[in-house]
C-alpha cells in the first residue's frame, strides 16, 4: 500500500503541469462566466432602472388622472350644487311670483271693492241731497216761496231782491216771514241729513251733509262815490252782512237749527259772502255786469267727504296688504 502510495505521489512532471492546467482552464471558465454574470446583472439593473422610471411616469399619469378625475368630479358636483341652486332659487321664485299674483289679485280686488263702495256712497249721498233739495223746494212751493235748486252743486237759490233793499242788509218784514218760512222747513227735513244719530221718520240714518253755507253774493254794479277798488271792497261787506242776517234770522226763529252736527259733531250751519266774485253762469244777463239774477243768497249744501265703516275696512286691509300707511 505504501508503494502505491509512493507511486502516486511520485508521479512524473507531465501530469502535473496537466493538472494544474485544467485548474487553469475552471478558472478562466469562472471568470467568464462571472463577467457574463455581471454584464446580465448589469443590464438587468439598467432595464430595471428603466422599467422603474417607466412605471414613474406611468405612476404619475395615473396619480395625474386621478387628480384630473377627482377635479372633474368636484367640478361637476359643484356645477350640480349650483344646478340644484338654480333649480331651488327658480322655484322659490315661482312661489314667490304665484303668492305675488295671487296677493295682486286680492288688491285688485279690494280696490274695485272699495272705488265700488266709495262710488255708491257718493251716488247714494248725492241722491240724498238730490231728494233734500227737491223736498225743500216743494215745501216752500206749497207756501208760495218760489226758489230755484241746482242738484249737480246742491244749491237751493233764492233772490236777493225779495229780501233787501237796494244796498241795504236789513230784512223787510216781508223778507223776514220768508227767512222764518225756510228756517222752518229747513227745521224740519234737515236732521235726516246731519249727523246728530238716527232721527225717527228718516230713511237714511247715515249722514249726508258736511256743511249747509248760506251764502250771499252781489252784482258787480259799483257804488257813485266809490272808486272799483272800493266798490268791491263794500260789495264783499255787503254780501257777508246779508248772508249773516239770514242766518241769524234762521238761528233765531228755529233754534234747533244750531244744534245740528256733521260727522264730526261740527255745527252744519255757515255763512260765508263772496260779493260779486261768483256770478251766475246760467242767467242770461245779456253781457251786463250788473245783472239782478247774480244779487242773490244761495243755501249750498254741501256733501260729507266722510267715508263708510266699510270702506274704512277696507282701506285698512290694503294699507296692511302694502305693510302699513305711506
Amino acid at each position: 500500500m505504501s508503494k502505491a502510495r509512493a507511486a502516486r505521489s511520485s508521479g512524473s512532471p507531465g501530469e502535473e503541469e496537466g493538472g494544474e492546467g485544467y485548474f487553469a482552464s475552471v478558472s478562466d471558465l469562472m471568470v467568464g462566466v462571472l463577467f457574463v454574470f455581471l454584464l446580465m446583472l448589469t443590464v438587468f439593473a439598467l432595464n430595471f432602472r428603466d422599467a422603474e422610471q417607466a412605471q414613474m411616469v406611468e405612476r404619475e399619469k395615473y396619480e395625474q388622472a386621478l387628480r384630473d378625475l377627482d377635479q372633474q368630479t368636484r367640478k361637476a358636483k359643484d356645477e350640480a350644487e349650483k344646478a340644484l341652486a338654480a333649480q331651488a332659487e327658480a322655484k322659490r321664485q315661482e312661489a314667490n311670483a304665484r303668492r305675488q299674483t295671487v296677493e295682486n289679485e286680492r288688491l285688485q280686488d279690494l280696490l274695485r271693492r272699495v272705488r265700488a263702495q266709495i262710488q255708491q256712497v257718493i251716488d247714494d249721498r248725492t241722491a240724498a241731497r238730490a231728494l233734500l233739495l227737491a223736498s225743500l223746494k216743494q215745501a216752500l212751493h206749497e207756501r208760495q216761496i218760489e226758489v230755484a235748486i241746482d242738484p249737480a252743486s246742491g244749491v237751493l237759490r233764492l233772490s236777493g231782491d225779495l229780501l233787501f233793499p237796494s244796498s241795504s242788509a236789513s230784512l223787510s218784514p216781508q223778507a223776514r216771514l220768508t227767512v222764518q218760512t225756510l228756517a222752518e222747513v229747513m227745521a224740519k227735513n234737515l236732521p235726516c241729513y246731519a249727523g246728530n244719530g238716527p232721527v225717527e221718520g228718516c230713511v237714511k240714518a247715515e249722514t249726508a251733509l258736511e256743511t249747509v253755507l248760506v251764502e250771499g253774493h252781489t252784482d258787480r254794479q259799483g257804488f257813485r262815490d266809490l272808486d272799483a277798488a272800493s266798490s268791491q271792497d263794500r260789495n264783499d261787506r255787503l254780501s257777508a252782512d246779508r248772508a249773516l242776517a239770514v242766518f241769524l234770522e234762521m238761528r233765531r226763529f228755529q233754534p234747533p237749527l244750531d244744534l245740528l252736527r256733521n260727522g264730526a259733531n261740527l255745527p252744519l250751519l255757515g255763512v260765508s259772502g263772496y260779493g260779486e266774485r261768483r256770478p251766475r253762469t246760467d242767467a242770461a244777463c245779456n253781457g251786463e255786469s250788473n245783472c239782478p239774477a247774480n244779487r242773490r243768497i244761495d243755501l249750498r249744501f254741501v256733501l260729507s267727504a266722510r267715508t263708510s265703516d266699510e270702506v274704512q275696512r277696507m282701506l285698512d286691509d290694503i294699507d296692511k296688504a302694502l305693510g302699513g300707511k305711506p
